[in-house]
């Protein structure tokens, strides 16, 4: 089942790569510029600001991905879908959600001693069978984490696979890349590129694991 999932989403990248790089290039080339600028004027604050900042474009680029590939190239704009209606506030919502809670787990690191490893393995359970809301989401449903817990019943497994196997396995990659002292801009592109095929990744299994009808071209 996972096999079948990472290989459509390879084969939809890779038939749709233009496309894909079309509707993704402005929010990557402006994350990059921005990160680059933060590592040039060293100031915590503006660190902060580009975190939140890259957390916006990283939720317009996921919305982006997880609609081309569940509904078509039709259904964004050819440059790609950039403003912050009701789909991208509740798609930041619960990225942030997540995102905190996974920060607030290792925080108490220091408290926890040795169980906090048991939070980990358990939190990280939940985050990944949790993940499935974001092309619900992306698709305009007004669903939030009980639908993805629901969905996901007795496939934590492949949830596991889907979302925290596969960015593992690309980031391989990346490791390669910061053996071989490329420039920044670069590392931060192929991160970029890598989180992309992470969400199409996870869009297919949204595909699997449901069954309403969803657009998928494979020739």
């Amino acid at each position: 089942m996972f096999g079948d999932t990472l290989s459509a989403a390879f084969w939809f990248t890779f038939r749709h790569k233009m496309a894909l790089l079309r509707i993704t290039i402005i929010p990557i080339l402006v994350s990059i510029f921005l990160q680059l600028v933060a590592i040039e004027l060293q100031s915590v604050s503006f660190i902060y600001a580009v975190i939140f900042i890259e957390a916006i474009l990283s939720s317009i680029i996921a919305i982006n991905v997880h609609r081309i590939v569940l509904e078509g190239e039709e259904s964004v704009p050819k440059w790609g879908r950039f403003k912050i209606g009701k789909i991208e506030l509740w798609f930041l919502a619960h990225y942030l959600s997540l995102w905190f809670g996974v920060y607030a787990i290792f925080l108490l690191a220091s408290v926890l001693g040795a169980f906090v490893g048991v939070l980990i393995i358990v939190g990280g359970i939940f985050s990944c069978r949790l993940c499935l809301v974001f092309p619900a989401i992306a698709l305009g449903k007004a669903v939030s984490f009980p639908y993805a817990w629901k969905l996901t019943a007795q496939r934590t497994f492949y949830m596991l696979c889907v979302v925290a196997i596969t960015p593992l396995i690309f980031s391989l990659f990346l490791i390669t890349l910061g053996f071989l002292g490329v420039p920044d801009a670069i590392f931060s592109f192929s991160s970029h590129l890598i989180t992309m095929l992470a969400v199409i990744t996870l869009s297919f299994a949204y595909q699997k694991l449901t069954e309403e009808p969803k657009h998928l071209e494979r020739d």
